[in-house]
């Protein structure tokens, strides 16, 4: 068991790492939804003479703010949680009636940073990893359309008593905060509980302080709203980041088949 989710985290890191050579943080990490799937497999078992049988189609549900997180390595991610499933079955003694598939796709009905997983036990006689490749590529795009084809940033965590980390923001509104409802969470005492957000208007972000007790500022200038661009300094209390381009996987990671 632990060389299997060993593996899959190992391979999550790798398709994550972009050109900022940190893994990024999304408001939904992967190992969740491999976790969510794991429940699936177990909760819908079926005990037969042969031995337990557990389903092998499996279909994800994202808010599509949060599907587009992984819009550049939506389709290998999908192989690896197959191949992750597999693993689990062949450990704990369980079959499959046909191959194993896992598909996400964007729902606007779901909440944020929420997971809806359904799982049937289900023959696939049309199986075609071109065509899933194909069809997992829509879904992409239709994500990516609804949610205003954000160009993607990433912010980083340069200073004060955080740890360095990176966040990837993709989304028209990106709320940032020490509350655990904001897309970027900064634990922090001196760091407002909704502190500032990021506003992505036709052409540029912005950032926006939301009356924050100890202030926002960009390249050391206390502000209320301002442009930023690359290579900005922003300050929410006592924490720095900065705002760096994004870069996705390799073409190999993107191409990846299982």
């Amino acid at each position: 068991m632990i060389n299997s989710i060993q593996r899959f985290e190992d391979f999550v890191q790798r398709i994550m790492e972009g050109s900022v050579g940190r893994i990024f943080r999304t408001p939904i990490q992967p190992v969740e939804i491999g976790r969510r799937l794991e429940r699936a497999m177990e909760s819908q078992k079926l005990s037969t003479v042969e031995g337990p049988i557990v389903p092998n189609d499996y279909l994800v549900r994202l808010n599509p703010e949060d599907l587009v997180q992984f819009a550049d390595f939506l389709r290998p991610l999908c192989n690896q949680l197959e191949e992750w499933l597999l693993d689990l079955a062949e450990e704990r003694g369980y079959g499959f009636i046909d191959l194993v598939r896992v598909r996400i796709v964007g729902d606007s009905n779901i909440p944020r940073r929420n997971i809806q997983v359904e799982a049937s036990i289900a023959q696939l006689p049309d199986y075609d990893p071109a065509v899933e490749a194909e069809w997992q590529q829509t879904q992409v795009f239709r994500a990516l359309e609804e949610t205003g084809n954000v160009p993607p940033k990433f912010l980083r965590i340069i200073g004060g008593p955080l740890p360095e980390q990176t966040f990837l923001i993709r989304q028209k509104v990106t709320t940032i905060g020490r509350a655990p409802d904001n897309d970027i969470i900064l634990e922090v005492p001196e760091v407002s509980r909704h502190h500032a957000r990021l506003e992505y208007h036709q052409d540029h972000y912005e950032i926006v302080d939301l009356n924050s007790t100890n202030g926002t500022m960009v390249n050391g200038r206390p502000v209320t709203r301002s442009p930023i661009t690359d290579g900005d300094r922003l300050t929410l209390g006592t924490v720095s980041l900065q705002i760096l381009p994004y870069q996705g996987p390799t073409h190999g990671e993107q191409s990846a088949e299982r």
